[in-house]
């Protein structure tokens, strides 16, 4: 039988909940109530709890006892959680743990049963109603996790028809030990086996990975590549940068991937730039066309000094623009946003276009890309050297943020949305489950986990082939690339050109640099009565193109290769550092020539 697994994505504004279906595939569910995505909020109104996105609209009238942004504080301390990033119920002072007060109602004792249904004696009075008796209730980050996990669980087992026995959850790249103890005590709390906290980059990765696999398999590309589809084959080496992009922060991670081996080379986070930046462009464009229209004054987003009256205008407004941000990423048509009695009776009717959106998000835009450079220069790379960007967080979904973030790389480089990014953690957490799942016990699941956290040696400097009495100083092709996990064996197959006979090669180690080419832009064509002399004249366009100097020679290898066959090389690196390297006419490994260093 199956195990049933279940893979969460906790972030700190939504949730969202995969499973593996019968056929074998990762994908998120709905709960109860429709949702992918669950908004990671608990409102306590009198003696009722709302939790996910029934608890957002709370905000407005509710908001001191509304609960969110929860995630983040687990872990903490009160003294060492930034207050300024409190989006509610503000947090009491007195406890240690970070904690909130919300007011709640006790309900009355139930009545006594009566004794009989015959009618009271005469002569006493009827009994008077109980009321509910107003209360406080404290509540502390942990137990608020544990009580919002628990219902992303209940969820899933409503769905599935069952209990899921393995459980992968995410956290953030830089979540410290303590805060992601206290993640996995707060699942465990809620009746979670979790045999995994994955942290979000490799889970893009695990979800990413596996949707090319089903691609590939569909389109019947996996095992030996067909006649024509060599360039199909995804390289056993790559660096690739992943860029999640939520509600509430952006984190950047640039990794070296090597045969199923993730090296984390940089990472970067900044809780001042998410999708919350978004909305306050939105919010003061709204704010204007209120005021424009109604002559009403509006100053928004408010500041700690704003009228009770603003503040509930923007809670309602972010509300209604949550929906506008999803049509700007869904359709190219005009979106619309509508809020009844926005302030002193009037309604707000207005609506923004992707090319207006684009034009107020430029800046963040810009903000986006220069952090995914330096976090790439923090890697010691270069933009051009990264093969591709994996992107993830539902403010990805932007269509004018992923322009950007194309415009920023080569033009070669894909910039990765197949999955779709705000389910991605998620899918990739339930295949990690279903594949720890399939291990014969826990001990060897905890066997596994505890190696893939020790380092791994890996290889310092490219290794390639160059062609003997090639002029320039450059590496034909390289075999392995730097960050390589140790020992490291390459096989490549080079075509032979026909009657060429015997064919050699030197293989070298070398280091990587980028080359820079400036290409003139073709002149436009001025228009009449246009300054002659306009400062705005085309600047060279910069190409940087990978390359790889030689540095050390290695060896050579001579082989005779027939007409119609070819040349297979074989290059072996130990963890010592020891280099073995083997070339031979495809079919006829026997008569390889061989060499070590």
């Amino acid at each position: 039988m199956s195990p049933i697994v279940l893979g969460i994505n906790f972030g700190q504004s939504y949730a969202s909940i995969a499973v593996i279906d019968k056929e074998g595939h990762a994908s998120c569910i709905a709960n109860e109530d429709g949702e992918r995505q669950i908004a990671a909020a608990v409102s306590y109104v009198e003696d009722q709890v709302y939790i996910g996105n029934g608890a957002k609209p709370h905000l407005v009238k509710n908001g001191h006892n509304t609960i969110m942004g929860f995630r983040n504080l687990l872990g903490h301390t009160y003294d060492e959680v930034d207050h300024t990033a409190i989006l509610a119920a503000p947090l009491i002072p007195e406890s240690k743990v970070p904690a909130y007060t919300v007011d709640i109602v006790i309900p009355p004792p139930a009545a006594p049963t009566p004794v009989s249904r015959s009618a009271a004696p005469s002569g006493y009075a009827t009994p008077v109603p109980l009321e509910p008796t107003p209360a406080k209730k404290t509540i502390t980050a942990p137990e608020v996790t544990t009580l919002f996990l628990e219902n992303l669980f209940n969820s899933a087992v409503d769905f599935l028809g069952g209990k899921p026995t393995h459980a992968v959850i995410s956290a953030p790249v830089w979540f410290t030990p303590a805060q992601t103890e206290a993640l996995r005590e707060a699942a465990t709390a809620a009746g979670i086996n979790v045999v995994q906290v994955l942290d979000e980059s490799a889970a893009v990765l695990v979800g990413y990975r596996a949707g090319l696999s089903e691609e590939r398999k569909a389109r019947g590309l996996l095992g030996e590549p067909e006649e024509g589809n060599a360039g199909e084959e995804e390289p056993r080496d790559k660096k690739i940068a992943v860029l999640d992009m939520g509600e509430t922060s952006l984190a950047i991670s640039v990794i070296a991937v090597s045969e199923g081996e993730y090296t984390v080379l940089s990472k970067s986070r900044d809780d001042k730039l998410g999708g919350r930046e978004f909305d306050n462009l939105l919010i003061k464009h709204f704010a204007k066309e209120f005021t424009k229209k109604t002559k009403i004054a509006l100053d928004l987003p408010t500041t700690e000094a704003g009228s009770a009256q603003d503040k509930r205008a923007e809670a309602k407004l972010r509300l209604a623009i949550e929906h506008t941000k999803r049509s700007l990423s869904a359709s190219t048509g005009p979106a619309t946003c509508a809020v009844e009695s926005l302030k002193d009776g009037y309604d707000l009717s207005s609506s923004v276009n992707r090319i207006r959106f684009d034009g107020l998000a430029a800046v963040v835009y810009s903000k986006v890309t220069s952090a995914l450079r330096e976090t790439v220069e923090a890697a010691g790379l270069d933009i051009a050297q990264i093969d591709e960007v994996l992107l993830a967080g539902s403010s990805t979904l932007l269509p004018g943020l992923q322009q950007a973030v194309a415009f920023s790389v080569n033009p070669t480089t894909p910039v990765t949305a197949a999955q779709d990014p705000s389910e991605v953690i998620a899918i990739g957490c339930a295949l990690q489950a279903l594949h720890l799942a399939t291990l014969d016990s826990r001990l060897k699941v905890d066997d596994v986990l505890a190696f893939a956290a020790k380092p791994i040696d890996t290889t310092a400097a490219p290794i390639g082939i160059v062609i003997p009495g090639a002029t320039d100083d450059l590496i034909a092709a390289n075999v392995i690339e730097p960050g390589a996990p140790l020992p490291v064996r390459r096989r490549v197959a080079i075509p032979v050109a026909a009657g060429a006979g015997k064919v050699a090669l030197e293989i070298w180690e070398g280091k990587e640099e980028i080359k820079v080419e400036k290409v003139e832009v073709a002149p436009v064509d001025k228009v009449e009565g246009e300054d002659e002399f306009s400062d705005d004249e085309d600047e060279p366009e910069e190409i940087r193109t990978p390359i790889t100097k030689k540095t050390t020679r290695l060896g050579a290898v001579e082989v005779a290769v027939a007409d119609g066959k070819q040349l297979i090389l074989e290059v072996i690196v130990q963890r010592g550092g020891k280099v073995e390297v083997a070339a031979w006419e495809e079919g006829n490994e026997a008569g390889a020539d061989k060499f070590e260093v």
